[in-house]
């Protein structure tokens, strides 16, 4: 029963995953007629957002990591002796390691020392390059490259050489106007063998009953069979500065993996690119912290309603050049403005509605873009408004 509950949720979140952006044909729509919000003048300030300036600077390199001595002592699994190219790995009750000839280990330990070596050199402007494309990919910001950041530092008499501390750092953005630094450190690079042979015995036996728990069964066995060979993983330390203040924003430690193959001598081509897709999956794994703070703003334009009046398309004052998407959720805010009956001072009271609207795939262009209202009940579809808000929700 368990099983099958788990695999049932399985298919739902796999079925889930695959929902695509909608397409809206504008021709069937009509013009909506209700007259536009009126915008309080404390409130128009909301509607300011530039998009920041980031500079990502500044990673070190904190791993000790020595391909030799990690392939001999973390090699992990559990499986029978087979052979794997030239090497075999010999596999004993809860314990693995590679068998390797005399000649062939002094040979492999020799090239997998020159290696790491090299890999340790660029390991960080490797990182460096994988949060700046997360960033430039995300949208929402205007990011600083390498080039122009060194440029900084060398007029200021500093090597980008990971001795910079953050003082330092958030001087020398307040004088490219950055509003956020994002610096952070390479902590560890793990390479190890790993085997799903039991896993995949105990699956692949199928016969349950049920098509859809067996085909998730089959789904699950050639995942785990893709996982076999040498296994990269690589944690990597993300914070960010707010320059105006000085803090640290957010500081999050994540760990990606790749798979780099069986192969028993993965050459350096194979290896430093493992070492970036590690780290690039790690990095995905920050994309909802990190873009709550490059949020895009925007505003309804205009709406259109289908002939029933029962679905709604909005378009907003955001496109693809600012790194909006198919598929990008975004929130819908209304103001009000609000008078503090002691000091009679006015304020400008946010209120988000209950309804999202959803960016059309082929709506898209570089400065607007169509969306789908999604609401839960009719009556919120009257909500929105031409001039509300709009804010794409932190991406997952």
């Amino acid at each position: 029963m368990n099983k099958r509950l788990i695999l049932s949720v399985f298919l739902v979140l796999f079925i889930s995953g695959c929902a695509s952006a909608p397409k809206i044909d504008l021709t069937a729509f009509v013009p909506d007629r209700e007259p536009k919000i009126r915008i309080p003048l404390v409130c128009k300030s909301k509607y300011d957002a530039p998009l920041p300036f980031v500079a990502v600077t500044n990673f070190t390199n904190n791993t000790s990591f020595d391909y030799a001595n990690v392939v001999q002592s973390q090699i992990q699994g559990s499986g029978q002796r087979t052979a794997v190219g030239g090497a075999a790995v010999g596999v004993a009750p809860g314990a693995a390691g590679v068998v390797w000839g005399t000649k062939e280990r002094s040979s492999f330990q020799a090239n997998s020392q020159t290696i790491s070596r090299q890999v340790n050199a660029k390991l960080s402007e490797s990182i460096e390059d994988g949060v700046m494309d997360e960033i430039v990919n995300m949208g929402g910001a205007k990011v600083y490259t390498r080039k122009e950041m060194d440029k900084v530092f060398s007029e200021q008499k500093f090597q980008q050489s990971g001795m910079v501390d953050d003082a330092t750092m958030i001087r020398l953005g307040k004088l490219k106007g950055v509003k956020y630094i994002i610096t952070g450190s390479v902590n560890n690079v793990d390479l190890k063998w790993v085997t799903h042979e039991s896993a995949r015995k105990g699956l692949g036996k199928g016969g349950s009953g049920s098509f859809a728990i067996d085909l998730i069964g089959v789904a699950v066995a050639a995942g785990l069979e893709s996982q076999e060979g040498w296994n990269i993983g690589t944690e990597v330390t993300v914070r960010i500065l707010d320059v105006e203040t000085g803090e640290v924003v957010l500081s999050k430690k994540m760990i990606g993996k790749h798979i780099i193959g069986k192969t028993p001598y993965p050459n350096y081509d194979a290896l430093i690119g493992g070492i970036k897709k590690a780290a690039s999956k790690s990095l995905a794994t920050a994309r909802p912290e990190l873009s709550k703070y490059f949020p895009l703003k925007g505003y309804v334009t205009m709406i259109k309603n289908s002939p029933d009046g029962k679905e709604k398309a909005v378009r907003v004052s955001v496109g693809e050049k600012v790194g909006i998407k198919p598929g990008n959720e975004l929130f819908v805010f209304t103001f009000e403005e609000v008078e503090d009956p002691m000091s009679g001072k006015k304020e400008c009271d946010v209120q988000r509605l209950p309804i999202t609207v959803r960016i059309s795939s082929d709506q898209l262009q570089p400065e607007v873009a169509w969306a789908m209202v999604e609401a839960g009940k009719p009556e919120q579809l009257r909500m929105i408004k031409v001039g509300q808000l709009v804010e794409r929700k932190p991406l997952k």
